[in-house]
């Protein structure tokens, strides 16, 4: 239940000028609105709205007012200005002219507007906005009952009470944090189960007096049939302002009472809800379910007709229930990144970049996880290199260069031309003579003579191991020693040497799966190069930053260990030339080995025959651009 509304209508029943006319406050001090003396005494603005004034005056009044409206407070929402007129220009008095203008507008509700921006719909002129304004005043006015039936009830009924029970009431009946039995009695004077009992006889009492009175219960089944199952707390009681008058001097309103004694809505954060809240979550769930699109959408109107709120006000609800509201549209299903992905697309309608899907994501998810989820899930479909669209678009599938050169030569028995090739998928494609040969002539396929064919002989690495830069062997275990960046970071895949991928088993059309002690690790052939599938979570795991360095481990024989690991480099050994340089290599047992076994260990380590000269080992080194660890070598030789 929440707290007491800002309709509180302090200790009356009845509203003045200014509770109902709030802009009035401003004009107290300035000269007389009405002409003072004429139509009403000087203090006329605190008087009983309506009251005050003999009713062959009342038009006059209103008009006066609208008048003084229009020229002072064109910059006033008009839903703060008059907080207890309707919102909706069919529950005005209008003329036909101002009327038919507003429809023609396209305005059905006035609570947003200001008069400045009356004035600037087609068709609205000076008389129409005074007019209009004129309707507002006379509605906010009229719209405060002389009387207030339900109060009047309650007011009857607590003043029955003693002042015992009027404490009780309140501590322990109307109120959301109810004062303990015992805490009563120490209050009361009186012992705690003496408190139990009084309790009972009072909410025997208060409820047959709830159910026995008709005015009570016509005010609760005001707010039991808005709540369907939902609706906002001011816009009711604007539109019955007795339910947000005081209950005599106990601090509360009514509609809080009412709350309290039926079970048929509740009052949570301002909004009236059927039953409880969870219920209403519940209804609203299941709403938007049914209505639910492919792609988990549903607009704003068409859940708010089903409502029967206003727009705005059942936006306002599903931001306050948890949805995420996106471009007049509320996602039903938006916890995993696939059905945001999908939701994002279809609110675009057209192919999107994957930037762009990105930077839609929310909440946000990095760039490699959204790229995932669209390649894995058959809703998405890539549409050239750099958009992705919905599959049930029907918009053609982006085939990658490598797919389309083999479709190619299926389609030509084998073999193609070169250059017809380059001139069907340029001509077919969005893609450069440069990226079609050059894949033409690699990977599983090759050119001779300028014919293109598939290749029958494995490819082979363009270096060999011994000539791969920071390729290191230690028996069966291969190392890689490389530094983390960014992308490693944010969880991107990257290219591997192909000498390695040969080392592992990979290659065109052949990928690996290795094992490692938090998962498998991909190793991919994509087109013509080799690529490792992620290692964030060894970077997460081993609190790795950009600029650290480490060794990527292969062990694609073992058996007994994980055949993939990330072990971040060790500090420096201490030592000669040889075991420093075999230590940079991560040797694990550099700082071991007797000084005998450092050299032929390195040259293994450098695909070298064991009896490799140092002068041969600091050759090799260079030639694999490995300067600092050759000058190492030689430095300590001279």
């Amino acid at each position: 239940m929440s707290g007491l509304s800002r309709y509180s209508l302090g200790g009356s029943t009845r509203l003045s000028w200014l509770d109902a006319l709030p802009w009035l406050g401003e004009h107290r001090s300035g000269p007389p609105l009405l002409g003072e003396g004429d139509l009403l005494a000087s203090a006329w603005m605190t008087t009983a709205a309506g009251e005050s004034v003999p009713p062959e005056h009342l038009d006059e009044v209103y008009r006066r007012l609208a008048t003084v409206f229009v020229h002072d407070h064109r910059e006033l929402p008009l839903a703060t200005a008059f907080p207890y007129a309707p919102d909706r220009t069919t529950d005005l008095d209008l003329g036909d002219r101002t009327d038919a203008a507003l429809r023609a507008a396209g305005v059905t509700e006035l609570a947003e507007f200001t008069v400045a921006r009356l004035a600037d719909l087609r068709g609205v002129g000076p008389a129409s906005i005074t007019e209009i304004v004129t309707a507002l005043i006379q509605r906010s006015i009229e719209t405060v009952p002389a009387n207030a039936p339900a109060l009047a009830e309650f007011d009857r009924l607590y003043g029955e009470l003693g002042e015992r029970d009027r404490f009780l009431l309140t501590a322990r009946i109307l109120t959301d944090s109810r004062t303990t039995l015992a805490e009563c009695g120490t209050a009361l004077g009186i012992s705690r189960e003496r408190v139990n009992q009084l309790d009972n006889r009072l909410r025997d009492r208060v409820h047959a007096a709830f159910h026995s009175s008709r005015y009570l219960r016509a005010a609760a089944d005001r707010l039991a049939a808005a709540a369907k199952p939902v609706a906002v707390l001011d816009r009711l009681v604007a539109a019955v302002p007795e339910l947000g008058a005081p209950l005599g001097d106990t601090g509360i309103t009514l509609w809080f009472a009412l709350a309290h004694l039926d079970t048929r809505f509740d009052v949570v954060d301002g909004w009236v809800v059927a039953e409880t809240m969870d219920s209403a979550r519940g209804r609203v769930r299941a709403t938007l379910t049914a209505l639910a699109s492919d792609e988990g959408l549903v607009s704003i109107p068409t859940i708010a007709a089903e409502l029967d709120i206003p727009e705005a006000e059942a936006a306002t609800w599903l931001q306050y229930a948890g949805y995420r509201v996106l471009d007049g549209h509320v996602l039903v299903r938006s916890t995993s990144v696939h059905d945001n992905i999908a939701a994002v697309l279809a609110l675009a309608g057209s192919p999107m970049t994957i930037d762009d899907i990105h930077a839609a994501v929310v909440p946000a998810r990095s760039l490699s996880s959204v790229r995932n989820a669209m390649v894995s899930d058959d809703r998405f479909v890539k549409t050239d290199r750099a958009h992705w669209a919905l599959a049930r678009w029907g918009t053609s599938r982006y085939v990658p260069i490598h797919r389309q050169i083999g479709e190619a030569l299926d389609a030509s028995g084998g073999r193609i031309p070169v250059e017809e090739l380059v001139a069907r998928l340029t001509g077919a494609f969005d893609v450069k003579e440069f990226s079609v040969r050059t894949y033409a002539a690699s990977g599983e396929y090759m050119t001779i003579d300028g014919i293109v064919t598939r290749r029958h002989q494995t490819q082979r690495a363009r270096k060999s191991p011994a000539k791969t830069r920071n390729l290191y062997r230690e028996g069966p275990v291969l190392r890689l020693r490389t530094t983390i960046v960014a992308p490693h970071v944010k969880g991107s895949a990257f290219n591997l040497p192909a000498a390695l991928a040969g080392l592992v088993g990979a290659g065109p059309n052949r990928s690996v799966e290795l094992s490692s002690r938090l998962g498998p690790q991909s190793i991919l052939w994509v087109a013509v190069q080799a690529r490792s599938g992620t290692i964030k979570r060894f970077i997460d795991h081993l609190g790795l930053t950009p600029g650290d360095e480490v060794f990527l481990e292969f062990a694609p024989e073992a058996t007994e260990r994980p055949q993939f690991d990330v072990v971040p480099v060790a500090p420096t050994v201490r030592g000669g030339a040889l075991r420093r340089v075999l230590a940079a290599t991560g040797h694990s047992r550099a700082a071991e080995l007797g000084d005998a076994e450092l050299a032929p260990a390195l040259a293994e380590a450098l695909w070298l025959p064991a009896d490799a000269e140092i002068a041969t080992i600091a050759t090799t080194l260079r030639a694999r651009k490995e300067d600092a660890l050759a000058e190492l070598l030689t430095a300590e030789r001279d």
